[in-house]
């Protein structure tokens, strides 16, 4: 099932394997390959437990336990960007609301870029994209915010806190060392780094205890491309 896709029981690998004439094929969640790849030989290498999250057109993850990625009893598991964070908040592609993609990722900031200069059309955002709000895009926002922009700074400090909740959520969950960001967003690098671990600090459960690092992915879109690789061992 893919709630982006139309895709029902729909057999990809066979389909695959037919067009390839390659007898084995094997399909993995995107995320999921990330995560691998990432943990092999990215930025959780040396790390047992790790999370990756991909910060794109929806907030995907993949979990790490073990050394071994976490499929779940119907090898379904880590679908992340799906925990709700807002009960009966924005509608979501899954079918319900308030899901962490939709406040998280980069399609949700864009939206809330948009949204924010419709009522605030001086906003340096506006003029970065030349009044054309269909252009702004999720580093549209950040490097506004870098500029000091007002309005471009309060929906990026919001962005940072659901983006925080979320995280915390997965930290009480999992106890993971390290959390690695991926996807378009996490190109902000330590202007993402820096407020999205003090938000962490301040709602994290344990703060007696050590608890996971927040890295930026080290791999880029290569991380599934070498985490599939590694699928067959």
């Amino acid at each position: 099932y893919c709630c982006n896709l139309p895709f029902m029981d729909y057999p990809l690998a066979q389909r695959f394997s037919d067009f390839t004439g390659i007898a084995k094929v094997m399909i993995e969640n995107d995320a999921n390959a990330a995560a691998k790849g990432e943990s092999v030989c990215g930025a959780a290498k040396g790390y047992r437990n790790s999370i990756t999250i991909t910060l794109g057109t929806g907030v995907g993850g993949g979990i790490v336990i073990e050394n071994g990625v976490y499929a779940g009893f119907n090898f379904a598991a880590a679908e992340l960007g799906h925990i709700v964070i807002d009960f009966g908040g924005v509608q979501c592609a899954c079918g319900r609301k308030g899901c962490w993609e939709q406040y998280s990722s980069a399609t949700a900031l864009i939206r809330q870029g948009r949204e924010a200069v419709e009522k605030n059309p001086d906003s340096l955002i506006v003029k970065m994209v030349n009044g054309d709000l269909s252009k702004i895009e999720a580093r549209t926002v950040i490097d506004a915010a870098r500029e000091g922009d007002k309005v471009a700074c309060e929906v990026y400090d919001k962005y940072i806190y659901y983006l925080a909740i979320g995280i915390v959520a997965i930290i009480n969950a999992f106890d993971p060392e390290i959390i690695a960001l991926g996807g378009g967003v996490s190109k902000a690098g330590d202007f993402l780094l820096k407020p999205l671990r003090e938000k962490v600090a301040k709602y994290v459960f344990y703060k007696d205890l050590p608890y996971a690092k927040i890295e930026i992915a080290t791999l880029g879109s290569d991380a599934g491309i070498i985490g599939a690789a590694m699928l067959g061992k």
